[in-house]
């Protein structure tokens, strides 16, 4: 059986993964072996260090996934995959050397220490970018036809065609559309080549391997479509619904804007919370609700001095949510604005350059320590620790006039962190609402243990790089 796009990737990509471990080995050998020498530990043989080997690949897999080195196997330029190949290797190779008992001590000259990390971190750039200039091409690729050049066909294509999307793996042959007036012509650099009566004929000839299905409706397909997509099928050619091939390259859910009116494309479903996730939820949220409340009593005199220094008032600042069924709750976080911000204008969106956040304030929001006394409202069973974001309840009201499905993200839990914050840019505005409403419901129908874990990955990263909003 020949592999799935999806399995050539992950094939690719752990293939990688395992040759980059033992490039880190060869690098430790090396070092080992020339350069390392200790008045504590004479140089040892292989089988006599194999826990400092296992310790070096575990933290590579460990900041690998962290630093989401490998979604960068189709990043939009070379340089990015590189860049990031260089970072992850300088932080893999510094922290290994840094941990006691578990790696080799520091040799009785400091020299070696830098060779160890010169040469990790070269090794691995140039593999990476040998491997990306030479190996890394489409093999794996996906040949598209669209069936339906309307509003969601051309959408999709736009995606495919992004440069942000343009190395997912998917190659647009063309669209099928059984209006003749769009039959042998070009949309958006995309050809019509036929109706959907040839598309078997053409979809065998293209040798095309995903038929991507942007109809909206059962009643949009007729019984001879229903015969043609059956024909495709039965050759084995995939078909998918549009939307979820929007999902899986974006990360949210279709929107289209017509008559100045927001609509779901597809109709919306929530995936049930089963009884196992609930209780993993709950011991998740127990747990980093404790360890994040510690870490809060621990950053208190630290927020209190800089506070002190250069914007003196309350430590903490409390405000009034929406959180799940809209219901309300008060939230708890340390005080990044001057006092009475609020004066004179009601409540607003804090802008990004916002002149009213303070000195410490702009620490704070970048690595997200003034969230920290939010997880009291976790313990509390007001948040989870991951989930959409809740707003102000006059925020709230305005925008759910204006987008008619904005309260579906009220049917979970709000949270501290989420999908949206880490995936979408910061943004105060309602075209900025919309596109975190789109994460947010992602989040909500395919919401999962595995997902939650990788949010909670991409949020560690987002405070360490200083990304937070």
């Amino acid at each position: 059986m020949a592999l799935t796009n999806d399995s050539k990737f992950l094939t690719r990509k752990y293939a990688l993964m395992f040759i980059d471990m033992m490039l880190l080995c060869v690098s430790l050998l090396i070092y080992l072996k020339y350069f390392y020498e200790s008045d504590v530990w004479p140089r040892k043989t292989l089988s006599q260090n194999a826990v400092w080997f296992v310790v070096l690949c575990v933290l590579w897999a460990i900041y690998s996934n962290l630093f989401r080195l490998y979604n960068a196997l189709y990043a939009s330029t070379l340089f990015a995959f590189v860049q990031r190949t260089f970072f992850v290797a300088f932080i893999t190779s510094l922290s290994y050397l840094l941990i006691p008992f578990l790696s080799p001590l520091f040799p009785t000259s400091r020299l070696p220490f830098f060779i160890f990390i010169s040469q990790s971190v070269a090794i691995l750039t140039v593999w990476h970018l040998i491997f990306g200039k030479f190996l890394n091409k489409p093999a794996i690729s996906k040949r598209v036809l669209i069936l339906g050049a309307g509003w969601s066909g051309k959408r999709i294509a736009q995606i495919i065609l992004d440069e942000d999307y343009s190395n997912k793996g998917y190659d647009i042959v063309g669209f099928i559309d059984d209006d003749d007036n769009k039959v042998g012509g070009d949309i958006d650099g995309v050809r019509v080549i036929a109706s959907s009566d040839d598309m078997f004929i053409y979809a065998r000839r293209l040798k095309i391997d995903l038929i991507v299905l942007a109809a909206h409706t059962a009643e949009s397909i007729n019984g001879k479509l229903y015969s043609h997509l059956t024909n495709c099928q039965n050759y084995g050619i995939e078909v998918r619904p549009v939307n979820l091939l929007y999902e899986e390259l974006t990360g949210k859910l279709m929107v289209k804007e017509s008559n100045e009116k927001l609509a779901l494309t597809y109709e919306y479903y929530s995936k049930p919370e089963d009884l196992v996730y609930r209780i993993v939820n709950r011991l998740l949220n127990v747990f980093f609700g404790i360890f994040g409340l510690i870490i809060c009593g621990i950053s208190i005199p630290f927020v209190w001095y800089l506070n002190a220094l250069f914007s003196r008032g309350p430590l903490f600042y409390s405000q009034i949510r929406t959180g799940r069924n809209n219901e309300d709750f008060r939230i708890y976080k340390f005080r990044t604005m001057v006092i009475d911000a609020e004066k004179g204008t009601g409540a607003v969106w804090a802008g990004k350059n916002d002149a009213r956040i303070t000195g410490p304030g702009k620490f704070y929001r970048k690595t997200r320590i003034d969230e920290l006394p939010q997880f009291w409202n976790v313990l509390k069973g007001d948040m989870n620790l991951i989930g959409p974001r809740p707003e102000r309840p006059k925020f709230v009201e305005e925008l759910s006039v204006k987008i008619p499905f904005f309260n579906l993200r009220h049917i979970v839990k709000p949270g501290i962190t989420g999908w949206a914050q880490v995936r979408h840019k910061y943004g105060n505005t309602e075209e900025d609402s919309l596109i975190k409403l789109q994460f947010d419901l992602y989040y909500i129908k395919y919401r999962s243990f595995f997902l939650d874990m990788s949010i909670i990955w991409r949020t560690v990263a987002v405070m360490l790089k200083f990304k937070g909003n």
